[in-house]
């Protein structure tokens, strides 16, 4: 408890999901379940869903981020934690994945691509509680996707993802301090 139940989970479940992906998984459980102060990226209470915690939010971005292969990435941070994930999805499309696990530093990204790109897409996957001053890898709450909540209902509304500057070869963005972003690209 306090890590596994934390936004920390929704950026490590991320790096552990394409880590499992790279290495041939074919799925991936993760155990959870109940309502209790502790792992479960889903609490329920006699099966009925009750809430949706930080880490159903990095599966959530996994998932979105498309199936396709997958292509190791060089990252240039001058030392800042990140990673990041290519995806060439199965209609030729390159999606990427950028998690920031610095809690001070933002990068300014640019990524080159091997074509030159017609449109491209960004979602944020980020944490801020109401009142803070920035982001918390200890919070267990206000963490979202493009501004959206997942409600244990399912019903998930994200705002619609911020346009990049296209028609290069070069996609130029920024991924904030302590967030995951999900770029989707077309050729």
């Amino acid at each position: 408890m306090g890590v596994s139940n934390s936004f920390a989970s929704a950026l490590w479940v991320i790096d552990f999901l394409f880590n499992c992906a790279q290495g041939g998984a074919a799925g991936v459980n993760l155990h959870g379940g109940g309502n209790a102060n502790c792992y479960s990226p889903i609490a329920d209470k006699s099966g009925v869903v009750v809430e949706v915690r930080p880490e159903f939010y990095g599966m959530s971005l996994f998932t979105l981020a498309g199936q396709g292969v997958i292509y190791p990435m060089n990252l240039a941070g001058g030392g800042i934690n990140a990673t990041a994930y290519a995806i060439k999805t199965s209609s030729g499309d390159l999606n990427f994945v950028v998690v920031n696990k610095d809690p001070t530093q933002n990068i300014q990204l640019t990524i080159s691509m091997p074509q030159t790109v017609s449109s491209a897409t960004l979602m944020t996957n980020s944490q801020l509680s109401s009142g803070a001053q920035g982001p918390s890898l200890a919070a267990t709450s206000g963490v979202t996707i493009q501004g959206a909540t997942i409600y244990p209902n399912g019903d998930f509304t994200p705002s619609a993802p911020y346009n990049l500057s296209a028609g290069s070869s070069q996609i130029n963005c920024y991924v904030p301090a302590l967030s995951a972003i999900l770029i989707k690209t077309k050729g």
